[in-house]
C-alpha cells in the first residue's frame, strides 16, 4: 500500500524539508512492495526517554527512522545491535519507523 498524498505532505512538515519527505515516502513505498528486501515493520511513538519500554519489539539488524514531533530533521539509528533496544535515549512523542529485511 502506497503513502496517501495526505500523509506524504505531514511528513514534508514533520521533516521540514521536501527532498527529504519524498526520499523518505519512495523508502517507505518501496519497502511495503512484495519483492522488496526490507519492510516496515513497526511504527513506533515513544511515550518515554527509556530506550528499551516502547521498543521490545526491535530485532538485532532494525533500521530505524526517527522523525522528530517538532519541525527539524528525520535521523537514521541502526542497525540495531541488542534486541529489544534502541541503543539511545527515545524523545518522547517522536515517531520510530522500524525497517525489517524480510525473511
Amino acid at each position: 500500500m502506497a503513502l496517501s498524498t495526505r500523509t506524504k505532505r505531514i511528513l514534508e512538515v514533520a521533516l521540514a524539508d521536501r527532498k527529504a519527505a519524498a526520499e523518505l515516502t519512495a523508502l517507505v513505498d518501496q519497502a511495503d512492495a512484495p519483492a522488496s528486501s526490507h519492510r516496515v515493520a513497526a511504527m513506533i511513538v515513544a511515550t518515554v526517554v527509556s530506550q528499551t519500554v516502547d521498543f521490545a519489539s526491535l530485532r538485532v539488524g532494525d533500521l530505524i527512522v526517527m522523525t522528530p514531533a517538532t519541525a527539524g530533521n528525520a535521523d537514521f539509528i541502526g542497525p540495531i545491535a541488542t534486541a529489544g533496544d534502541l541503543g539511545q535515549a527515545a524523545v518522547v512523542g517522536n515517531l520510530y519507523q522500524v525497517y525489517r529485511v524480510n525473511v
